[in-house]
């Protein structure tokens, strides 16, 4: 009975009832890889910012991201959730788990809708196991979301194309909006649109009518709504962007190995140097194999697969491509692999998309020799993302806060902790309690940059006045960061009674040291 039911001819979106059933178990495997050990790591500063943020209420929270780098949907998005879930790092993580799952499902509506049935299960077979999504699943920033917005909006493009009706359109546009109000490089996916639109209309259009087709009603009209909704925030971006330009940013100058990392990434979530022996040998086999395959299923498509098949390379490689462009002088550095996180699972469906073309004239049970080798590179990926955790590879480190303030409050249960830098402070804050609570010194602070307007606002947590603090607290913990090679006593009047270190699980170096006082 249940036989005949999964094979009636009903189906969702166009996907039948028995394949929805493989897209839950595909969730389910990326749900379960995604939430392995996902509190084994510490949160690190912008995951912090973002916790602590979100003890605001809307209003401060957007006045507050403004005075960042970000635009606010995302922090007030967490700020439900924690008020459904909690404020653990487990729950606030979770909702970047979902919004991965949610990614997955329109990247695999999308394919089938593209292309065909067999093709979508490969490409749902390759997102459930990702690296780089199931990375930024278990980290709490807004990618994950950004990467959902654009795979949506990408379905409903394709949908609006094909249909004469407005909703489609009134919904990309307000997913356009949506994705700016998420992160601004969003725009990157937008531009890919405009890219493969423009191609499209050029193949048809007749002679000098281009951009009367080009710039149709409903295309101008998903665009004003799409502005009409963001524009609310265009002054605060404008001011942003113009505050980054001038003081600078953290980000490194692009080098020849940038594009080879982000790819590296993309398979095995290992930059190039660390690339070695099999597995380098594997990933020039994948590439070269994937790029002739490619030509060659091009070639045997048909008009309508080819443009099909153009969005898809669209969506995984303009972006790259312009931000590598907009990283290069005079212009500040912007090229940061998790900003790329839609065009990465881009780049996993083309694999599919190219994989399921070539296996076609195959048997069945030849098919999975196309596909395992890259299910096997994917989860080498998978277990990088387990062992390295929240590793940063810009600056070569890993936070593990949370482990010096568990020490301190297991240990020392009554005895405060003052943070060295404001930054330390947002990620040991999340992890305080009301017998072990974590302090900063304000007068220690220059507050130069916009991430912390909110302390600089607000006097929770803030010592004013130490004599006031130490007199209150005889015995308390100074906590640093030791790798910058920066820490130091604040006060020559402190008496160290004990010191706790910490070194890097990942690299093995000196990383943190606590150090309980008394005072004099």
């Amino acid at each position: 009975m249940l036989d005949k039911f999964l094979h009636r001819k009903r189906n969702i979106f166009r996907v039948q009832i028995a394949d929805w059933l493989l897209v839950v178990v595909a969730l389910a495997v990326f749900t379960a890889i995604s939430i392995w050990n996902i509190t084994g790591a510490s949160i690190w500063f912008d995951e912090a910012f973002g916790a602590y943020l979100s003890q605001f209420n809307f209003i401060d929270i957007a006045r507050y991201t403004a005075s960042d780098v970000h635009p606010p949907m995302y922090y007030w998005l967490l700020k439900l959730w924690a008020m459904l879930f909690g404020n653990t790092d487990l729950a606030m993580r979770s909702m970047s788990v979902l919004f991965g799952g949610v990614a997955i499902v329109f990247g695999y509506l999308l394919t089938n809708r593209l292309f065909s049935r067999n093709i979508a299960r490969v490409s749902l077979i390759l997102m459930a196991v990702s690296p780089m999504l199931i990375r930024y699943s278990r980290e709490m920033r807004m990618y994950t979301l950004v990467t959902a917005i654009a795979m949506a909006a990408t379905y409903i493009l394709v949908i609006a194309m094909e249909s004469k009706k407005k909703l489609p359109w009134v919904i990309y546009g307000i997913l356009v909006a949506l994705g700016m109000w998420t992160h601004y490089f969003t725009a990157l996916i937008w531009i890919a649109h405009w890219i493969w639109r423009a191609d499209i209309i050029r193949r048809i259009a007749g002679k000098g009518k281009f951009i009367k087709q080009f710039f149709s009603k409903q295309w101008l009209m998903s665009h004003i709504i799409a502005v009409a909704v963001f524009v609310p925030w265009l002054p605060f971006m404008a001011i942003q962007f113009a505050t980054v330009q001038a003081s600078g940013f953290w980000i490194a100058p692009i080098t020849p190995d940038t594009v080879i990392n982000f790819m590296t990434n993309v398979v095995f979530y290992q930059d190039i140097g660390e690339v070695n022996n099999w597995l380098a040998i594997g990933f020039i086999v994948l590439i070269v194999a994937v790029s002739i395959m490619a030509v060659i299923v091009y070639k045997k498509q048909n008009q309508q697969q080819r443009q099909n098949y153009r969005l898809v390379m669209a969506l995984a490689f303009i972006p790259v491509v312009i931000l590598t462009v907009l990283s290069l002088p005079p212009l500040r550095p912007a090229f940061v692999d998790r900003y790329l996180i839609p065009s990465t699972l881009s780049i996993v469906l083309f694999m599919a998309v190219t994989i399921g073309f070539a296996m076609k004239s195959f048997r069945p049970r030849l098919r999975i020799l196309f596909v395992l080798p890259v299910i096997s590179m994917f989860v080498i990926g998978i277990t990088n993302v387990w062992y390295l955790g929240n590793y940063n590879k810009t600056d070569g480190s890993t936070t593990s806060t949370h482990q010096f303030v568990q020490d301190i409050s297991e240990k020392y249960s009554g005895q405060p902790i003052i943070a060295s830098t404001p930054w330390l402070f947002y990620e040991a804050s999340f992890y305080s309690t009301d017998k072990t609570p974590v302090y900063f010194i304000d007068a220690k602070i220059e507050y130069r940059y916009g991430s912390l307007k909110m302390l600089q606002e607000n006097d929770q947590f803030k010592i004013k006045d130490m004599d006031k603090f130490v007199a209150n607290n005889p015995v308390f913990w100074y906590v640093g960061v030791t790798r910058t090679g920066d820490f130091a006593i604040p006060y020559a009047n402190w008496e160290k009674i004990t010191e706790l270190n910490y070194t890097d699980p990942i690299n093995g170096k000196s990383s943190y040291k606590a150090i309980q006082f008394k005072s004099n």
